[in-house]
């Protein structure tokens, strides 16, 4: 279930659905493949390169896999190229592809600039649909990803070192301190310097991506939205004297208050179906 909007509907932000929203990448494609016809289609998936056999079974043409961490490389049957760029940039002609599609990247793409481009490589009609988080209004939103210690890649899901909006309620200097009371001084440098400064994620919260959405010119055909977590953040025991109680209210109240915008916490998987119009198009003519 979802809020969906007409083109007409002179709704100029839409009111998403809350629920419970993850789903794996199979049930994500599924979902995309259900709404897109794939059959000669000739789509850009934004971050990760979805398996050539799948997309041959849904008969799709061409699918441009945009992964600036990924090895540029077209596959033997040319169905799938990868193209080793950033979203931000992508090198596709106007109005070339008939559908955008992403799963689990847009928390790691700029997205002002990446819609832009998906709206104007989209043919008139052509459907974006991403589905992404955790983004920086949810309560992982850190997302410890791209980043190592000691030798091995941490994840989020297995090394639930951070506590629970540690990205929002400790400033440099406390979660340092905080960190250092539960693990070795040079891991909680790597998590500090995660949080603080890490590229790989762009720290836009729902209300940033609905903005951009809606200066893109593309049509709202669909949103939702899930607070759902699906797997138990144990942090290590910290000290309590160091550990701030979660009033999300309050946070949320503070954060609205530095952005000078209400912002709602707690938004941690979006589902976002959104449609080239025939004037954008006619607007490059």
């Amino acid at each position: 279930m979802s809020t969906s909007l007409s083109p007409d509907s002179g709704v100029s932000s839409p009111t998403p659905f809350i629920g419970r929203l993850a789903m794996s990448e199979d049930e994500v494609f599924a979902d995309f493949a259900a709404r897109v016809p794939l059959a000669g289609a000739v789509v850009a998936e934004v971050g990760g390169a979805f398996p050539v056999a799948m997309l041959h079974r849904h008969g799709v043409a061409r699918w441009y896999s945009v992964d600036p961490n990924r090895v540029a490389q077209v596959d033997p049957s040319g169905v799938r190229e990868v193209l080793a760029v950033g979203a931000e940039d992508l090198p596709l002609p106007d109005a070339s592809v008939d559908a955008v599609f992403s799963c689990n990247a847009f928390q790691f793409v700029d997205i002002g600039p990446t819609l832009l481009q998906a709206a104007r490589v989209l043919r008139p009609g052509g459907v974006l649909y991403a589905h992404f988080g955790p983004i920086w209004s949810a309560v992982d939103g850190h997302q410890l990803e791209y980043t190592s210690y000691d030798g091995r890649d941490l994840t989020f899901w297995d090394d639930t070192l951070l506590p629970p909006w540690s990205h929002l309620l400790y400033t440099r200097e406390e979660l340092r301190a905080l960190l250092c009371t539960g693990v070795d001084e040079g891991l909680a440098e790597v998590l500090v310097t995660h949080v603080h400064d890490s590229a790989t994620v762009n720290r836009a919260f729902f209300e940033d991506y609905v903005a951009a959405a809606l200066a893109s010119g593309l049509e709202w055909l669909e949103v939702a939205t899930s607070d759902h977590l699906d797997y138990e953040i144990t942090p290590p025991d910290y000290d309590p004297a160091l550990t701030r109680p979660v009033d999300l209210a309050a946070l949320a109240s503070g954060v609205s208050a530095r952005r000078g915008a209400p912002t709602r916490l707690g938004v941690r998987d979006v589902l976002m179906v959104l449609r080239k119009p025939a004037y954008l198009q006619e607007s490059h003519e």
